[in-house]
């Protein structure tokens, strides 16, 4: 009797043993440095052959942080900005089917009139005709309406005027507040003042409203930032708009995601010039259970086939936060923050109580079972 309860006691023991082997589940491995395969065709690489950089936040020098702000992909060729058609462009009103104008012809006012232009892009004037000034600018009209009229009065002083700008329109669609047809007049408009109308936000968080986009014009697809045309970074990129111009506003891609001992995880859509630092100070770090010395930053290198970097930054000291904001965090980078050695300990622990609990409970139903099926002998 006691050998089988001495032997009951073992088999638990070393359940429990067992059971204390297993791992914490999570992210428990901190990166090392790793080269990547470089033999493996493309189309077989498994995780495994990627290449890690281990980069040192706290030791780049300023020069070596504006590398790693700059190290981006270049972009495809269609961008506005490597188009000079597109960004010197001078704005002129493009007459078109209902616009209303206004004629005055001097010592006689057989013409005097306002005239609707049809769908044909004519105007029908008395005793001459029909008149096509679909596509033309107010000044190529008026020239072209003077070599017409002089076929019937000699010398003809002529005046030109729009009455009513119904045909020229811009449109604003995708991803933005307010998708919006805009009626252009005499006044140009630009890029930003477009945006502006769609109630466009530059400094938005919100994953639904992107910055990049696509500009159609004439048949032809370019490749447009609004963040840029903000900034000011670069002046080509507030273009003047020109009629049928249609901007599709795509949705956020510029995600980043935030992992670990920070106590606001999740998605991070952030805007131009977005720090490490910033981010920590916004997300909240844990300061119960997060391994400031590791805060890590990965990054995939695109410049290179099979490579990761992961940049680490130290603020155990928090004169290092100044490093962290110098250093700007880029679209799709992970941020993930490891917990102490001792959080890992407590929650392995914490998950292990509730199984020796379960043992104990064990012992009635065992001992009460053995002595109903042996009468209690011994």
């Amino acid at each position: 009797m006691d050998g089988v309860k001495n032997l009951s006691k073992y088999f638990f023991v070393l359940l429990f043993l067992l059971n204390s082997c297993v791992s914490l589940p999570g992210i428990n491995k901190s990166p090392s440095k790793k080269k990547p395969n470089t033999k493996i065709i493309e189309s077989e690489y498994s995780i495994e052959d990627v290449g890690i950089n281990i980069i040192n936040i706290n030791s780049l020098s300023d020069m070596e942080i504006d590398f790693y702000n700059k190290s981006k992909v270049e972009e495809a060729d269609y961008k506005v900005k490597k188009f000079s058609d597109i960004y010197n462009y001078n704005y002129e009103y493009i007459l078109g089917p209902a616009d209303s104008i206004s004629i005055n012809l001097t010592d006689t006012d057989d013409l005097d009139n306002s005239y609707i232009i049809d769908q044909e892009g004519m105007i029908d004037l008395p005793f001459i005709g029909k008149v096509k000034l679909d596509g033309l600018t107010l000044n190529q009209a008026q020239n072209i309406l003077v070599e017409v009229i002089k076929g019937f009065y000699k010398n003809p002083d002529l005046q030109i005027n729009i009455d009513e700008f119904n045909s020229s329109k811009v449109y604003i669609v995708g991803a933005v507040r307010n998708q919006k047809t805009i009626k252009l007049d005499q006044k140009p408009i630009k890029l930003i003042e477009a945006a502006i109308e769609a109630n466009f936000n530059p400094s938005s968080n919100d994953k639904l409203f992107g910055t990049k986009g696509f500009l159609r014009r004439d048949d032809k697809v370019y490749k447009i930032n609004l963040a840029n045309a903000f900034s000011g970074t670069d002046e080509k990129e507030n273009f003047y708009l020109k009629k049928d111009d249609v901007i599709f506003i795509d949705k956020n891609s510029d995600a980043i995601h935030v992992f670990g001992e920070i106590k606001k995880t999740g998605v991070y859509f952030p805007n131009i010039g977005y720090s490490l630092t910033e981010l920590i100070s916004t997300g909240g770090l844990n300061q119960l259970t997060a391994n400031a010395k590791k805060v890590y930053v990965i990054r995939e290198k695109l410049s290179s086939f099979l490579e990761v970097d992961i940049f680490q930054l130290d603020i155990r000291n928090p004169i290092n936060l100044i490093a962290g904001r110098k250093f700007m965090l880029q679209s799709k980078d992970i941020i993930f923050v490891p917990p102490t050695e001792i959080v890992k300990w407590n929650r392995t622990i914490s998950l292990l109580l509730p199984q020796t609990d379960l043992f104990k409970s064990y012992g009635p139903v065992y001992y009460d079972g053995f002595e109903n099926t042996y009468g209690g002998a011994n």
